[in-house]
């Protein structure tokens, strides 16, 4: 008999340690779309999402009834289960009533950054060939750019945000048969795809992360087991974290405050007080922020009861100085991944300083060192995790999937860790390179290939390094200069920044170095130039 006690059990057989087991609340099989239009119309008059930017609140029904009118609209328009979406969307009123309207049809939603350049919107579209594009007014012309280099078909719609021809208030519309609406059956859900996630590995460019409608549903993550209040967080659908919001919003009846600002310290604790926010998620740095702003110390946080931190490793400082202002919350930082969603529990508040918690819900976790051999407790190896409804693979790319798996099935996350006796998981250290600015994930291949080009420059190796609070890593190009040329930091600065997205911005700076450590077969040793660069910091 399993014991459900919330604490990581071992079990040495399988030498494997695992979470709770349980069914799920919802019953995934049922669809997302016939679940959450159920679950709307159960609590009419209450308000499910609050829009900061204008105080315009949203109640379930008049949810439902935007959600039923575009997924009418689409369907009168001819797109149909399997059609793919590409959403490149910042936090607004009508994000959610088309991402779930779309889901409702069993459409494939590929969230995008709205903060992308061209060249990022138009590799994953290239990938997914959608005919439904949704933007904002402030990114509409790179879009479309990136719609004409990738997509090959001629009868795209594009629908923008706000209001005016082409907006998506043409799909709020009221049409015809949304008053006795009902939710098509889609069948097995475990295989039906709804959603293509952004995740980089040390390849460089984005993979597209396949996830069905059941691996949403089960994913008990916030519901109400700390408290049934309002949710924030500035993340955008194209984060987890936002998606996940949006969905705990939905299926568990809880007010979701949204704002199309960007974080700032003092708006974050505005939006506290105001509307007593009761679960919160952001990245450390929005701590480290918060710490030095002058009006924390007479905030009151006290509606506060979860805050969770994850993106980056969470500094042990940064909890115990927050700790004072939130006299009702546990705080701790989260483990997880595109692939898997949370690895770790978001519920549980006492957890051992430095380790990221205990496994989530049906979820294993297996480390095996660099020979492939299973390591037990207190023991390092990468981090293999297993969840209930795995992911569906990596997007038109069968050989990316079949390296990210084990032979019976365990996502390889590329992380290394370890597991105390007590069922404890620490993260020490990445195999990947994948630099983490502020929970954007900046490949540091893709800046390799724009510095390479440069006149001047021999060889790149392009790291991160910690920010000054520790919270964050800044991309730094390491580079070998072709023998007498005299590129400068500023200029290697000035070239990148121009051709990329502000997250990849080099944060970290240049550093120009003689010759590079090098592997027998001619390639740079990346941690061996980590570990140089660490040395002079």
């Amino acid at each position: 008999m399993t014991e459900c006690t919330g604490k990581t059990l071992y079990d040495p057989v399988g030498q494997l340690w695992y979470g709770e087991r349980l069914p799920p609340v919802l019953n995934p099989a049922a669809g997302l779309g016939r679940i959450v239009l159920d679950s709307l119309a159960r609590s009419p008059d209450k308000v499910i999402q609050i829009n900061a930017d204008t105080g315009r609140r949203t109640t379930c029904a008049e949810m439902r009834l935007r959600i039923v009118r575009v997924a009418l609209h689409l369907r009168r328009l001819g797109f149909r289960r399997g059609d793919f979406v590409s959403m490149a969307c910042a936090n607004g009123e009508q994000v959610v009533p088309v991402f779930i309207g779309c889901w409702v049809l069993g459409m494939v939603v590929n969230p995008l950054a709205p903060v992308f350049g061209r060249e990022d919107f138009a590799h994953m579209m290239k990938q997914t060939q959608s005919r439904l594009v949704f933007c904002d007014e402030a990114n509409r012309v790179v879009v479309e750019q990136a719609v004409r280099d990738s997509i090959t078909a001629k009868d795209i719609r594009l629908f923008v945000t706000g209001t005016g021809t082409g907006s998506v208030d043409e799909l709020l519309e009221p049409i015809e048969g949304e008053a006795c609406f009902r939710a098509e059956y889609f069948g097995d859900t475990t295989k039906l795809l709804a959603l293509v996630l952004c995740s980089s590995g040390t390849t460089g460019l984005p993979k597209g992360v396949c996830l069905s409608q059941a691996h949403f549903v089960d994913e008990m993550v916030f519901s109400t087991a700390i408290s049934d209040g309002p949710i924030f967080n500035f993340s955008s659908l194209f984060w987890a974290t936002g998606m996940f919001a949006v969905l705990t919003s939905l299926l568990y009846s809880r007010p979701r405050v949204l704002t199309s600002s960007a974080f700032n310290p003092g708006l974050l604790l505005e939006l506290i007080e105001k509307y007593r926010i009761e679960t919160l998620f952001t990245p450390p740095s929005a701590i480290t922020a918060l710490l030095t702003h002058p009006r924390l110390p007479e905030a009151d946080l006290s509606s506060v009861r979860s805050w969770q931190l994850g993106g980056s490793m969470v500094p042990e400082e940064l909890l115990r100085q927050m700790k004072p202002y939130l006299p009702n919350a546990h705080m701790r930082s989260i483990y997880g991944s595109s692939e898997i969603g949370f690895i770790t529990r978001v519920a549980v508040p006492v957890t051992v300083p430095t380790s990221v918690g205990s496994l989530g819900t049906n979820v294993e976790c297996r480390l095996v060192d660099e020979s492939g051999k299973i390591v037990g407790p207190g023991e390092h190896g990468e981090v293999l995790v297993r969840h209930r409804y795995m992911f569906l693979g990596y997007l038109n790319n069968p050989e990316a999937t079949k390296n990210a798996l084990t032979d019976d099935g365990f996502f390889r996350t590329g992380d290394i860790g370890y597991m105390d006796a007590e069922g404890n998981l620490f993260v020490i250290d990445r195999i990947k390179d994948i630099i983490k600015y502020n929970n954007f994930q900046v490949s540091p291949s893709d800046l390799e290939g724009i510095i390479q080009k440069i006149d001047g420059v021999k060889q790149v190796c392009v790291i991160g390094i910690p920010s000054d609070d520790r919270a964050s890593d800044l991309p730094m190009a390491v580079i070998e200069r072709v023998q007498g040329a005299s590129i400068r930091e500023e200029d290697i600065v000035r070239i990148v920044d121009w051709q990329v997205a502000d997250f990849k911005r080099l944060r970290g700076g240049v550093r120009f170095v003689d010759s590079f450590p090098m592997t027998p077969s001619g390639k740079i040793l990346r941690r061996a130039v980590r570990k140089m660069i660490d040395e002079t910091l």
